[in-house]
């Protein structure tokens, strides 16, 4: 069996085209272009230049396109286990709640916190990593785009939070960390990052 268009779709698609083409006569646009020719080849090219720019804007990535970091940042206490919220503008570590360390350094990481929800409550949200600057690597080197890895794990330093050793991101185990959140659970759903209100 052959599925054609029914004549009275064709009908009208054809009065309609029709109507358009009328339209267009009578707006003269062809003896406007004759008697002004110079203004149509700016207006001609005006249009050029702004389809160009659209769509190359479209196609590139424009350099500012970071994502930019939040007022506030989720710390986690290696002390009490217990996440503070601190500036999102600290790299970390920082004076934690319950006070330093027992050697005496800071207790409070930058903690990459996730849930499975979009508005979760405490205990619904999680861990994800730790984050720490790289002691060998300047504090300028670090960027807040998370999209771009290579750039985003320059001079940072990550773990879980029972996991004994800092690792770069880009490392093969920095990776499977990073990876891992982009796992779903067994419900099917991906770890949304969590930012503090």
């Amino acid at each position: 069996m052959r599925f054609g268009v029914p004549d009275w779709l064709r009908y009208e698609i054809r009065h309609k085209l029709e109507q358009l083409h009328e339209g267009f006569e009578r707006l003269h646009v062809k003896n406007a272009i004759n008697d002004h020719p110079k203004a149509a080849a700016i207006i001609a090219l005006l249009v050029v230049v702004l389809l160009w720019t659209g769509v190359a804007h479209i196609v590139r990535k424009p350099p500012g396109r970071h994502r930019r970091e939040s007022k506030k940042a989720w710390f986690y206490d290696l002390n009490t286990g217990r996440l503070f919220v601190g500036s999102g503008k600290e790299i970390g570590p920082v004076k934690a709640p319950s006070g330093p360390l027992p050697n005496g350094e800071p207790a409070g990481y930058r903690a990459h916190v996730c849930s499975f929800l979009r508005d979760p409550n405490e205990s619904e949200r999680f861990v994800a990593f730790l984050e720490k600057p790289d002691p060998n690597s300047s504090p300028a080197a670090l960027t807040w785009d998370p999209g771009n890895l290579e750039e985003w794990a320059k001079g940072r330093l990550i773990k879980r939070v029972g996991g004994d050793e800092w690792v770069s991101p880009t490392s093969p185990r920095g990776r499977q960390i990073i990876q891992e959140l982009t796992h779903p659970n067994v419900y099917g759903q991906i770890p949304i990052n969590q930012v503090p209100r």
